[in-house]
């Protein structure tokens, strides 16, 4: 109980903090983080027409004027930028009548404030697979499409992406959430705002996933840095699939439901450990200013993934994870 009233505490100190004007807002670039188990993002593009940063200054309550001054923007034009937001559910209206993000904007003091938290709990989690790694290892050594790679080269994945992250987030939905990624226009998936103000690392150092959908490939790269570039075309998938001495990850039909079978190791210990801690959430989220703009299903997906980045960061800096020159892994998903 002291630990929620000081956590409560915390963020009722920093909701006091002065109003910033748009250019102190925007004064960092904010990166637009999707996640859909089936590869879905928004039908438009938030890079354009200034959209992303309109959901950054909507979730900060910047009056409507001010928003239109600052982009030189019209009645009219604000108007159409606005219903290509709430068309494509990505903002809906308050109860005074304005308009906030329905998805999650993080900026740099959320964020810190995030990781007061997740930070903890990441350490505590860390222990689920330190107690569960050597049979994490030999269900490993039992995928033949991995005879090639050694667990030490696969950790990265195996120990970041499967037992936590990617193929981890069907347990989560499924049995933590009951819940799946909401319907946005044509599309399901979680949306995040991010801010970041470090070059070459993804926003927080998250460890999150960055996909290239082609017609019979989908190429993944995992990790918390910007410096992996995705292939641009299925024909350069195809050279990697095709060599032998790729240390690339390729995983097939087989192979996705044995990577779903080591990501079920762990499963039960870390939905049990959700579920004892799922009051803490809640009042977490409540106490937050996301309880009046997005979804408390949203608001998690994208607060396990700050801890689980440091989940990760323990298990580097005890070496279950070997440490690589970029903490990054690419794999490839072949459709079957």
């Amino acid at each position: 109980m002291k630990k929620i009233l000081l956590i409560l505490l915390i963020v009722f100190l920093t909701s006091c903090s002065k109003k910033k004007d748009v250019d102190e807002i925007l004064q960092n670039k904010f990166q637009a983080v999707t996640y859909s188990a089936n590869f879905e993002k928004p039908a438009i593009d938030l890079e354009e027409n200034n959209l992303k940063e309109i959901l950054v200054l909507l979730h900060d309550n910047m009056p409507e004027e001010k928003i239109k001054k600052h982009f030189k923007l019209n009645d009219s034009v604000y108007a159409i930028r606005i219903n290509d937001l709430f068309g494509n559910g990505l903002i809906k209206k308050s109860a005074d009548g304005s308009f906030v993000p329905a998805c999650m904007v993080i900026n740099l003091e959320n964020g810190n404030q995030i990781k007061k938290t997740a930070d903890s709990l990441g350490k505590e989690i860390s222990g689920i697979a330190m107690d569960r790694y050597e049979k994490i290892k030999s269900a490993y050594s039992k995928i033949p499409a991995f005879k090639n790679i050694s667990f030490e080269n696969a950790s990265m994945f195996i120990l970041g992406n499967v037992i936590h992250n990617f193929w981890q987030m069907k347990f989560i939905e499924e049995k933590y959430l009951k819940a799946f990624p909401p319907k946005r226009g044509d599309s399901k998936y979680y949306l995040s705002i991010i801010e970041k103000i470090e070059t070459g690392k993804e926003p927080f150092g998250l460890y999150l996933n960055k996909f290239n959908v082609t017609a019979k490939y989908t190429y993944g790269n995992y990790g918390n840095t910007t410096t992996s570039a995705l292939p641009a075309s299925q024909k350069e998938v195809e050279t990697i699939v095709t060599d032998k001495n790729s240390s690339i990850i390729v995983v097939k039909n087989e192979t996705a439901s044995q990577l779903e079978n080591l990501a079920a190791i762990v499963a039960d210990d870390l939905l049990s450990y959700l579920e004892k801690n799922r009051p803490l959430f809640v009042k977490l989220y409540l106490n937050s200013v996301y309880k009046d703009q997005t979804s408390f299903r949203e608001w998690f997906v994208w607060f396990y993934q700050f801890i689980i980045t440091k989940t990760v960061n323990v298990l580097l800096e005890k070496n279950i994870i070997h440490r690589r020159s970029i903490n990054s892994s690419s794999f490839i998903l072949v459709k079957q």
